[in-house]
């Protein structure tokens, strides 16, 4: 399933068609990592005639709180309402990082899985934030409680927990982007899983290399805080101003794909 198709309303006071109600399960059930302690449900295109027990029903509401930021879920899936489309986006994501992850090159840049495991992870607008970008800030000793606006620039806090994951040491004030070419080794050439610095308007942006273009002319990194989430992002080459790797780690075994897959392009503000 790469996206969701309803033709009618699921869930509480929805239409509740078979043919809807099976989809928007097997759909759930790949999305179940954003729902927890959600069990898997049974793809059987019902709903408790109970509708207080309805586990599909509950899961809809956990997903418009957990996912949406819904203080008050109405538990319903309306065919390309807000909670459909967001269903969709997360479901793009699942696939995006499951053929990344297939693609990976042989490579002992071991935080590179991890890294593309956070592919999605978004800003929240307003007062509110992701607490998993909240979970960035704390590993990089950032004290933002906001996870939006230039001052809460989130690109090196992603990169210290990425790091703190698999137990190595980042670089003091990590939240600071430019702070990491302080970091392991330098090295002279970009390979898959290196770190990448550079300087952009008023700071300094940090992301993970994942690959280049087939001229070599654009460099394609997976970091946060590019377009307001966790993404691949296509750039030039020639605006990367310094590489660095863990002191421990061998680059010159590591290569530089070709990246073939979905990305964005880097704004002004990257």
């Amino acid at each position: 399933m790469s996206s969701l198709k309803i033709s009618q309303s699921v869930g509480l006071g929805g239409i509740n068609n078979l043919n809807d109600v099976k989809p928007v399960q097997t759909a759930l059930n790949k999305l179940l990592v954003l729902i927890p302690p959600t069990k898997a449900l049974t793809v059987d295109g019902t709903l408790n005639p109970r509708i207080e027990n309805s586990k599909t029903i509950a899961a809809i509401k956990l997903f418009q709180s957990k996912v949406l930021n819904v203080a008050r879920p109405d538990g319903r899936i309306d065919a390309n309402g807000r909670t459909h489309r967001k269903i969709n986006e997360k479901l793009i994501d699942l696939t995006l990082k499951t053929t990344t992850i297939s693609k990976m090159p042989v490579t002992k840049a071991v935080w590179m899985k991890t890294a593309i495991n956070e592919m999605g992870e978004s800003e929240v607008a307003g007062s509110k934030a992701n607490p998993r970008i909240l979970a960035y800030f704390k590993a990089s000793k950032f004290w933002g409680t906001d996870d939006t606006g230039g001052t809460n620039a989130w690109c090196g806090s992603f990169v210290s927990w990425i790091m703190n994951q698999n137990n190595i040491e980042p670089v003091k004030s990590a939240y600071r982007a430019k702070e990491w070419a302080n970091f392991g080794k330098k090295i002279d050439k970009p390979v898959y899983g290196a770190i990448g610095i550079k300087s952009r308007n008023g700071g300094g942006h940090v992301a993970f290399v994942v690959g280049q273009s087939a001229d070599g002319k654009s460099l394609y990194m997976l970091g946060g805080n590019q377009e307001n989430t966790v993404n691949v992002t296509k750039y030039n080459t020639d605006v990367w101003e310094t590489f660095v790797v863990p002191a421990d780690f061998d680059a010159t075994t590591e290569t530089l794909p070709i990246y073939t897959q979905k990305s964005s392009v880097a704004g002004s503000e990257e």
